[in-house]
């Protein structure tokens, strides 16, 4: 045989064997991972993942934090020692509450304070044309001295907030009452001093079921009447640019 077809007929059986060898490692491998099958481990093992907890939900298991956070009365949540907290988005019925380890924002029932700022034309007009076309420096100043107002009252005071947790629609807020105590053992909503200031129309998202100590919702809705029409006829707060 010439040694050029010795050459070529060696390396055919080099790769024939080579193929033959790589298939038997790959048969016995796959006869091993039938007779000895690996167990998995379920991810819920391997990794124990945080539970998650919704925003303004009393932590479970933790009875100290709910404690200090809210507690239940009947269909409302009581939070009995909360915090302003001081921002820029705050306004005089939109305020950012600390309870506990956790921060909300809530939005009080039934009324809708002067704006800050006019960044909402058309609630802006609406504000001021139930004020009687009170002009746009008057409503602006209107909702600076509220949240002033209301800053210095509830630095001042204890006060409660009363929700259940109900959303603003299409916002991470929730509505609620906030309650302060001015004096002992009256408990004076904020709302209706906003209200009688001359700083807020009772034209709010309104509830049904109000929480003690306030009055039925009915009685409640006269009692904002009210004090509207003292603050109207005493020309207060934004009643004092009407025209």
């Amino acid at each position: 045989m010439p040694p050029r077809a010795a050459i070529h007929n060696g390396i055919i059986t080099v790769v024939i064997l080579f193929f033959m060898l790589l298939l038997a490692m790959l048969l016995k491998a796959r006869y091993r991972l039938h007779k000895e099958p690996v167990k998995a481990i379920p991810v819920a093992e391997a990794v124990a993942a945080p539970k998650a907890v919704p925003v303004a939900v009393p932590l479970e298991g933790t009875d100290q934090v709910h404690q200090a956070r809210a507690y239940k009365q009947g269909e409302w949540w009581v939070l009995p020692e909360p915090k302003l907290v001081p921002g820029r988005a705050n306004e005089a019925d939109t305020l950012r509450i600390r309870s506990g380890p956790r921060e909300d924002v809530f939005v009080l029932y039934f009324i809708d304070a002067a704006d800050l700022i006019a960044s909402r034309p058309k609630r802006f007009r609406e504000q001021s044309a139930f004020f009687q076309n009170a002009s746009t420096d008057a409503m602006l100043a209107a909702g600076a001295d509220a949240m002033t107002f209301v800053s210095n009252l509830l630095s001042k005071h204890r006060f409660k907030v009363y929700t259940k947790w109900e959303r603003v629609p299409d916002t991470e807020r929730y509505y609620g009452f906030v309650t302060v105590d001015l004096e002992d053992g009256k408990h004076f909503d904020l709302g209706e001093l906003l209200v009688r200031k001359g700083y807020a129309a009772p034209l709010g998202q309104q509830t049904s079921g109000l929480p003690a100590p306030l009055p039925k919702s009915d009685q409640y809705a006269a009692q904002l009447g009210k004090a509207m029409a003292v603050a109207r006829s005493e020309h207060a707060g934004a009643w004092a640019k009407a025209e």
